[in-house]
C-alpha cells in the first residue's frame, strides 16, 4: 500500500514538472521579439538644398616652410664642436658642425710631399730627356704619376673642407641631431633647417576634389585662432598621388610675422555650385566619396541611389549628379534599411 502511494506521488510530481516547463516555454516564446519585415522603419530625413552663392569647399592643411631640409655630413668624422643651437637663425655658409679632420690633414700632407717629389723628378727628367740622357718614356711616366698625385691631393683637400658642415641657405635651425663627441658617417643628418620667412599651406586632397584646384587660383585661408582670413594663391598641384590617392596641393601665403610653421589651416575655395546643383549633409553618404550613395525617400519607400559629390564645407557635400532640389535623403537610421524598404520619417 505504501509503495503504491509513493508511485502515485512521483507521477504527480512528474506531471507537475512537465506542466510547469510547458508554461515557462510558452512565456519565453511570447516574450521573444519577432521582426515584422513588412513594418515600416523609422528614419530621419533632410531635404536637399539648392546650390548658389556662399562659401565653397573647405580643406584642412598645415602651414609648412617653403624651404626646409636636413643638413647632411658628407665625410666621416667625430664632432669637435657645434656652431649653432636649436632655434638659432643662420645665414648661408654659417658653420653648423665642425668634424675632426686630423686624419685627412695627415693624408693631405702625405699627398703634398708626393706631389713635391714628383715635381722635382719631372724637372730633372725633362732636363735629361732634352740632353738624350734618358728615354722619353721615363719622363712620360713621371708626368702621369704627377697628375695622379695632384688629383689625389685635390680630393683629400676637398674632403678636408667638407669637415666644416655649413648652412646651405638662410634659415632657422629647428633641430640638432648630433652632439659633441658623436661620430657621424657620410649621408648622416646632423641638423634640420627651415626658412621661416617663406611659408605655404600644404593640403592632401583626394582624387575627387583635386580637379577643383587651378594654378594661380585665389583662395581664403584661416588658421589657428585668427578670425580674419588671409588670401592665398595655389602655386603647385601634385600630379602623383600617395597610396591613399591623395594629391599634394600647395598654397602660397603673403608674408606675415604672426604665421609660424606647424599651424593648422583651413582653405576655402570660391563657391562652385550652380543653379542645378544641390547640397546634402555629409552624414547622409553611404560608403566613401569615391563611390558615394544615399537613400532617397519617395512615397515612403527608401531607394539606394549612386551620386557624384564634391566637398562643400560646413559638414555638407555638393551633389554634382543624381539628386534635385527637394529630394529627401536619409540622415540617420540607414543601418536598418535596404533598397525598397518602407519607412516612416520626420
Amino acid at each position: 500500500m505504501k509503495r503504491w502511494m509513493l508511485w502515485i506521488g512521483l507521477a504527480a510530481l512528474l506531471a507537475l514538472t512537465v506542466v510547469k516547463l510547458a508554461m515557462n516555454k510558452r512565456t519565453v516564446t511570447e516574450r521573444v521579439y519577432r521582426h515584422d519585415k513588412h513594418a515600416p522603419i523609422h528614419v530621419t530625413v533632410e531635404a536637399t538644398r539648392p546650390g548658389g552663392a556662399g562659401q565653397g569647399p573647405r580643406f584642412g592643411g598645415t602651414v609648412v616652410p617653403l624651404r626646409e631640409g636636413r643638413v647632411m655630413a658628407e665625410v666621416p668624422g667625430r664632432v669637435l664642436r657645434l656652431g649653432v643651437r636649436e632655434g638659432q637663425q643662420v645665414r648661408k655658409g654659417d658653420l653648423i658642425v665642425q668634424l675632426d679632420g686630423d686624419l685627412l690633414r695627415l693624408q693631405q700632407e702625405a699627398a703634398q710631399v708626393q706631389v713635391a717629389a714628383l715635381e722635382k723628378d719631372e724637372v730633372r727628367y725633362r732636363t735629361l730627356a732634352a740632353a738624350d740622357a734618358v728615354q722619353g718614356i721615363q719622363l712620360e711616366k713621371t708626368e702621369q704619376a704627377l697628375r695622379t698625385a695632384r688629383i689625389q691631393l685635390a680630393n683629400v683637400t676637398e674632403q678636408l673642407g667638407r669637415t666644416s658642415i655649413r648652412a646651405p641657405f638662410d634659415g632657422e635651425v629647428t633641430q640638432l641631431l648630433v652632439e659633441e663627441g658623436s661620430v657621424v658617417a657620410p649621408s648622416m643628418p646632423v641638423a634640420a633647417l627651415s626658412d621661416p620667412r617663406e611659408l605655404e599651406v600644404l593640403l592632401q586632397v583626394n582624387e575627387k576634389d583635386v580637379a577643383q584646384f587651378q594654378h594661380g587660383q585665389t583662395v581664403q585661408v584661416t588658421m589657428g585662432d585668427r578670425s580674419t582670413p588671409l588670401t592665398g594663391t595655389v602655386h603647385s598641384i601634385g600630379r602623383r598621388g600617395d597610396v591613399a590617392n591623395r594629391f599634394p596641393v600647395r598654397i602660397a601665403l603673403s608674408a606675415d610675422t604672426r604665421i609660424v610653421a606647424g599651424l593648422s589651416a583651413t582653405v576655402v575655395l570660391p563657391t562652385s555650385t550652380t543653379a542645378d546643383q544641390v547640397t546634402i549633409p555629409a552624414r547622409a553618404l553611404l560608403g566613401s566619396t569615391i563611390a558615394p550613395e544615399v537613400y532617397v525617400v519617395r512615397d515612403s519607400v527608401a531607394r539606394r541611389m549612386p551620386i557624384a559629390v564634391a566637398t562643400a564645407g560646413d559638414g555638407r557635400m555638393i551633389v554634382q549628379q543624381g539628386l534635385k532640389a527637394g529630394d529627401l535623403v536619409v540622415t540617420s537610421g540607414a543601418v536598418s534599411l535596404h533598397d525598397g524598404a518602407r519607412v516612416t520619417y520626420r
